[in-house]
């Protein structure tokens, strides 16, 4: 990290670095997002026993994220039983962290945890959290209202209005809450939009209709959704579906789903590495995203989250069918830039699959729309905001 202080900020999260989860893409996006912004960025996470095995899988953690190699990361170890056995939390992170940042004098710390920031503050160091969760009575949670009317807490970034709206009942001042959506980095697909040549550099097969799912696998995902969709569809030799992520044993499930339901139209590729996303989305005739509403969500909270993925879909240049939610049609609209089915609706999507596939013109309409609105969603210019709404009105 350079000298001028000024210049220097933290990000930091308690663990998961380097993972698959959102939340770990959302924090290494970021600290891309400032480094675009002029700022010079570390990355401050946990080190334990799990996260070293990850790493040696990972091998190159900047290639894995997609990020420039200038951006520091620093793992710092907790010498407790913690160490052999948790990615994130582990007991003792948070405080070492703090320290850690106090010592390093940033300009700011910019957190994805609750107590990191608290012990920032506690120490006179500026930090923003930002926070997705609706879980506002969580005991870690409650020390950051602890300290929201302290100077060294520049703010809070949040997804949702109705998630400000709680943190501000709960005590942080309004004009400290910024709401933003997820990013994307438009830069990572800037590549050639060339379907067949990514197709021969993906294997996927060169002469089908490809829709295709790049993401988790969990089953709110719609995951099933897919399939049966897949399963409508698969008197078309020409069409198949392809899966694109998902760990070996998510991966298992599914293939044995479509085995005991005679689906043979999809493929598998299992987890890819986040920086390789673009090649694959640009493999493809269409991108599907359903969401499965008939039980609880695990993952995240339909009415609040932050649609990265479809983000990214929308940058990828290709046409996009998706559920009908608040969290999607806040972003596009139905037959302007994308297709969202009714909720559960599987003879819908098919319909929206077929009917995008036979008709390639609409799609490139949706597309050229698509394009002009995920311009607003960038990761850089999301820091930017930030920067001046937050960190610049402390300076002021």
């Amino acid at each position: 990290m350079t000298q001028n202080a000024d210049n220097r900020m933290i990000i930091t999260c308690d663990g998961n670095m380097p993972s698959r989860h959102a939340h770990s893409i959302n924090v290494m996006k970021m600290a891309q997002g400032f480094h675009q912004a002029g700022l010079d960025v570390a990355v401050v996470s946990l080190l334990s026993l799990p996260n070293i095995l990850i790493r040696r899988r990972v091998k190159n953690i900047h290639a894995f994220y997609g990020i420039d190699d200038d951006i520091e990361i620093k793992l710092l170890p907790v010498f407790n039983r913690d160490f052999f056995r948790k990615t994130t939390g582990a007991k003792g992170f948070n405080k070492k962290a703090a320290k850690y940042i106090k010592k390093a004098a940033p300009a700011f710390a910019y957190c994805r945890s609750y107590l990191t920031p608290y012990y920032c503050v506690r120490q006179g160091v500026p930090a923003i959290i930002e926070t997705h969760t609706t879980n506002f009575d969580h005991p870690s949670l409650k020390k950051v209202y602890e300290i929201a009317g302290d100077k060294a807490f520049l703010g809070m970034v949040t997804i949702s209005e109705s998630i400000k709206k709680e943190h501000v009942r709960r005590g942080i001042a309004g004009n400290k809450i910024l709401v933003l959506e997820d990013g994307v980095d438009l830069d990572s697909f800037d590549i050639d939009d060339d379907r067949e040549k990514w197709r021969r550099h993906t294997g996927m097969p060169p002469d089908k209709k490809i829709v295709l799912y790049a993401g988790s696998l969990y089953r709110e995902k719609g995951i099933e959704h897919i399939l049966l969709v897949a399963g409508k569809l698969q008197s078309d030799r020409h069409i198949r579906f392809v899966i694109v992520g998902g760990s070996k044993k998510q991966v298992d499930f599914w293939k044995a789903y479509a085995k005991e339901n005679k689906i043979e139209n999809v493929m598998f590729t299992g987890f890819v590495n986040n920086a390789d996303i673009p090649k694959y989305l640009k493999s493809a005739d269409a991108l599907i995203m359903p969401y499965d509403t008939s039980f609880d969500y695990g993952v995240m909270d339909l009415d609040t989250t932050s649609p990265l993925k479809l983000f990214e879909y929308m940058a990828a240049k290709r046409p996009v069918i998706s559920t009908k939610l608040p969290a999607i049609t806040k972003v596009v609209k139905h037959n302007e830039s994308a297709m969202l089915a009714e909720a559960n609706n599987i003879d819908m999507l098919a319909e929206y699959v077929r009917e995008l596939l036979q008709n390639p013109s609409k799609g490139s309409q949706l597309c050229a729309r698509a394009c002009e609105l995920v311009k607003a969603y960038e990761w850089k210019s999301r820091c930017r905001v930030i920067l001046d709404t937050l960190v610049g009105s402390a300076r002021t």
